[in-house]
């Protein structure tokens, strides 16, 4: 029997490619489902879902502005309005689809959908990526069929107590990059280290700021270096045979085999797919993430022996460029921390996902 399933989630790459890892999940164990996505028009999903084909629905839905400017100030007038429209969207959405289970990644535009499948009495399931869990998942955790989280100590901050730790799902297409062939994409020499640098799909500025000033220092150290779109101009300038500027990563698998050594944010999403390659890292959690989730994050592989973190008040073009230097001269730590990072991987999160919604559905 054919059996439709919605995932909702999205914002940023942290929500989205979870949601995307499940949906390659589901399609395996259930051949001829059907899979919606539901995401923000205002978010990362409203291109790439477009971009790979998939069905979806997106909603007028944003967070409020903290800020006080006019613009701000227009948005969160509208918010109520926009939350109202959004919720009937996705009432419907529900009504003409007739899920088995909706499924939540996070993000704002994935708390509706719970919602309206709650009120509906339609089994639902949160993947929790962080920690400490974001807003949806902390609001909506006691009323959901079931919780997935990615740390063990996300578990503290729900009211609810209850959850299954399943790690956080990664894509498996991350893993198949060919190592003949990644240099060849990034133009690249297989004679000298690469250092892979990452922002997260909006780059980050002090992550930027300091990988310039360190550069005069790493003269014999390939750089694969993604500033974001915004950023790319300011940046760009410094493209050359040895360091690559890019706006956007499009293909991580090869970015991750490329890489001897990666420097990151410590969002969930990285930490899962650093982990699952098995790359040595060097991590700068945002020092403004809600619960300084990201440094938790990092935690888990600073314990491990697979990465060393940098508290991003601390970093200095000088602190990142001694580190890398220390690190990439050093290949025996660094094939430490290689397995390091694979003994803490959990390839097999998205199945037990699956797992946790067939058991929703009684199979």
């Amino acid at each position: 029997m054919r059996k439709n399933f919605i995932i909702a989630g999205g914002g940023t790459g942290g929500h989205l490619f979870p949601a995307l890892a499940i949906s390659d999940e589901l399609k395996k164990r259930f051949p001829n489902s059907g899979i919606h996505f539901v995401g923000s028009k205002y978010g990362l999903e409203a291109q790439i879902l477009s971009d790979i084909n998939y069905p979806h629905t997106l909603l007028s839905i944003r967070g409020l502005m903290r800020s006080y400017s006019l613009k701000g100030l227009f948005r969160n007038i509208l918010f109520p309005l926009r939350f109202l429209i959004a919720y009937l969207k996705s009432r419907y959405l529900i009504k003409r689809l007739s899920p088995a289970v909706v499924i939540g990644t996070g993000g704002y535009a994935s708390g509706l959908p719970l919602i309206a499948a709650i009120h509906k009495q339609i089994p639902t399931l949160i993947h929790e990526q962080n920690s400490y869990p974001g807003l949806t998942t902390r609001w909506l955790s006691s009323r959901v069929s079931t919780v997935c989280l990615s740390y063990e100590d996300a578990r503290q901050h729900l009211k609810k107590k209850s959850g299954v730790v399943t790690g956080n799902p990664v894509r498996k297409e991350i893993l198949k990059s060919e190592k003949n062939t990644v240099y060849n994409k990034f133009g690249l020499s297989k004679d000298f280290i690469v250092v892979g640098i990452i922002g997260g799909s909006q780059g980050a500025l002090a992550l930027n700021k300091a990988m310039e000033e360190a550069l005069e220092k790493l003269d014999n150290i390939q750089i694969i270096w993604q500033v974001g779109a915004s950023h790319y101009d300011n940046y760009s300038n410094y493209n050359n045979d040895r360091i690559k500027v890019l706006s956007f990563v499009d293909d991580m698998g090869a970015f991750y085999k490329a890489s001897d050594l990666v420097i990151s944010r410590a969002g969930a999403l990285a930490l899962a797919e650093i982990a699952a390659c098995g790359k040595p890292s060097l991590l700068v959690p945002f020092s403004k993430a809600s619960g300084d989730h990201q440094s938790k994050n990092a935690e888990s592989l600073r314990a491990a022996g697979a990465a060393l973190v940098i508290n991003e008040r601390n970093l200095t073009g000088k602190l990142l460029a001694n580190e890398i230097i220390s690190l990439t001269s050093d290949l025996n730590r660094l094939e430490k921390m290689s397995h390091a990072a694979r003994s803490v991987s959990k390839l097999d999160a998205a199945t037990q996902i699956i797992e946790e919604i067939e058991e929703l559905i009684n199979i």
